[in-house]
């Protein structure tokens, strides 16, 4: 165990350099060479395939840390909304990298996990082992360095039937590479609400922390976050191109005209109130003066 944990430390170390060589390799001219319409023939029938409104079933049975039963129900059942990541845990590279920038999203976010929000990690390989992912878990913890961290993210593992199902429900294609001896997938954050309905996918490996935040109150419909939180989503919609919350003209028209009249209202009730109290005053003075004015005569 602690020869697997000091494996995934220098895991991560590595990650962040192969993060940073990444980029500056798709920067290189050299990649406009590639036709964009080409796959090669190992990534063929990859993908993810967006199914917003999806319902997840929830009974589907995993293993926990400990290999223990555990359901997808049972970690949504204090009602707070979740990340979904799909991953395996012995991918050498794409997995690591992608947990690796939600990690460091995370740790730039207020919100703790297993406060607001929970992250649940499934391992789509059913030969690893629950072994596998606690060291998985304590290593990425250790990083997070977050107390009550330990219930909020869990790392899965579970038996083909229920990581199929699972995919399926949330479209994600993968298969494995004899060639390579590893995994072929695509990499996505799946937002998930309390009662298991996947509200949001953002891809790729590197996240905006206030667009996770956003993704999360959206997926909790508004039971986690601000007022100005709902209110900004409802003028907002998320853009997967530029993977940030754009702006909405229509719904901003819309809110903007539902404030205005919320304001006129306000005011005409007040005009309205002040004008009733200012007659109720006129009358009362009136009223006292003629008793006043009989007695003089």
């Amino acid at each position: 165990m602690d020869t697997i944990r000091s494996m995934d430390k220098t895991v991560i170390s590595a990650m962040r350099w192969m993060m940073t060589a990444g980029l500056l390799a798709a920067a290189l001219p050299a990649a406009a060479q590639y036709r964009a319409d080409f796959v090669p023939p190992e990534l063929e029938g990859i993908g993810i395939e967006q199914k917003l409104g999806a319902q997840l079933d929830l009974d589907l049975p995993f293993r926990d840390e400990r290999g223990q039963r555990i359901t997808l129900g049972d970690l949504l059942a204090d009602g707070k909304p979740a990340i979904l990541t799909l991953n395996y845990y012995g991918c050498p590279s794409l997995c690591g990298i992608q947990l690796l920038g939600l990690l460091d999203a995370l740790r730039q976010m207020e919100w703790t996990i297993g406060e607001r929000f929970r992250v649940i990690t499934v391992s789509f390989d059913p030969n690893e082992s629950a072994d596998l992912a606690t060291a998985k878990r304590d290593t990425y913890l250790a990083e997070y360095d977050r107390k009550g961290a330990m219930s909020g993210w869990r790392f899965l593992t579970g038996p083909r039937e229920s990581i199929h199902a699972l995919c399926r429900s949330v479209g994600f294609k993968y298969k494995w590479v004899p060639a390579t001896k590893e995994w072929g997938h695509d990499a996505a954050l799946i937002f998930i609400s309390p009662k298991g309905r996947v509200t949001r996918y953002i891809g790729g490996v590197a996240f905006e922390p206030e667009v996770l935040r956003l993704s999360l109150v959206e997926a909790s419909a508004g039971k986690v976050g601000t007022l100005w939180d709902r209110i900004f989503l409802t003028c907002f919609h998320y853009d997967p191109a530029s993977g940030r919350y754009q702006a909405t003209a229509m719904r901003m028209m819309q809110v903007g005209g539902g404030t205005t009249a919320v304001l006129l209202g306000a005011a005409l009730l007040t005009l309205h109130l002040r004008d009733a109290a200012r007659r109720r005053r006129s009358a009362a003075m009136q009223g006292s003066a003629v008793p006043g004015e009989s007695s003089a005569a």
